[in-house]
């Protein structure tokens, strides 16, 4: 089997029927969508201005809400964010469905299963009821990594700034993360010295340097449901005077965490 060309019709040409059969092509697996209220934990919706292919057939939105689907539990659930073409195919809703979807090739998308019209392009995870985590599309990296592991749901990543912390005032400081603590995968930390543009480098501050025996100048002391809290060891590096300013954002917590 080979690749086919479709031919592009020659100016003046009076048939164009092989042009709107690259138009189809084309349009296959677009997606140009924008969801609301992507940060914090309010009800996201497809924003105004979004596009999306379903099945060969293409949707414009305004606002529209995302409604949950009959038998979706409305708390503790990841769920995904399906497009329902109506019967007849002019109108399409939005709604939340914790049933995975299907990666279908023909389609260039994941769908509710292969024979379906229904799209699914994201998702998100409801925490308590009406707090929505982790929301997500499937685009560029989103989308590689699903299709390269065989996932639904992507590996998502968000950095928070840890703040000021006056380290020979407090061994530990508390750090809210914002996510749902069962899909953290991994925490990794920089914290930096006062002194303007040094950096003390440190993987979940165990240090890195190349003397020869390995201190431990702190770590990721726990992960709470809503916090983060990091400690120092005392009496080491970061237990000193270069690491004492206050008013100053001491360093920064990179999290993993699935969608």
């Amino acid at each position: 089997m080979s690749g086919t060309i479709v031919s592009t019709p020659s100016l003046g040409a009076q048939d164009w029927s092989s042009w709107i059969t690259q138009q189809g092509l084309t349009d296959r697996g677009f997606m140009r969508v924008s969801l609301t209220n992507m940060s914090g934990s309010a009800a996201s919706t497809v924003g105004t201005g979004s596009v999306l292919e379903c099945a060969g057939a293409i949707y414009s939105f305004t606002d529209t809400a995302i409604t949950l689907a009959a038998g979706t539990a409305s708390a503790s659930v990841a769920v995904y964010f399906v497009a329902i073409p109506a019967a007849g195919g002019t109108t399409c809703t939005v709604v939340m469905d914790s049933t995975a979807p299907v990666w279908v090739d023909a389609k260039q998308g994941f769908y509710a299963s292969a024979g379906s019209v229904s799209r699914v392009f994201g998702g998100c995870y409801i925490g308590t009821a009406l707090t929505y985590y982790h929301k997500y599309l499937y685009t560029g990296d989103n989308l590689l990594y699903c299709l390269q592991t065989g996932l639904t749901r992507p590996l998502l990543r968000k950095v928070v700034a840890i703040g000021d912390w006056s380290m020979t005032s407090a061994a530990t400081v508390t750090i809210a993360h914002g996510l749902e603590r069962s899909m953290i995968r991994n925490v990794s930390v920089i914290v930096r010295a006062d002194v303007g543009g040094f950096y003390s480098d440190y993987y979940n501050f165990l240090s890195s340097g190349i003397e020869a025996s390995v201190v431990m100048e702190g770590a990721v002391q726990r992960i709470t449901a809503a916090n983060i809290v990091l400690a120092r060891a005392g009496g080491g590096i970061l237990d000193s005077n270069s690491f004492d300013a206050t008013a100053y954002n001491r360093g920064w917590i990179y999290i993993e965490y699935e969608a």
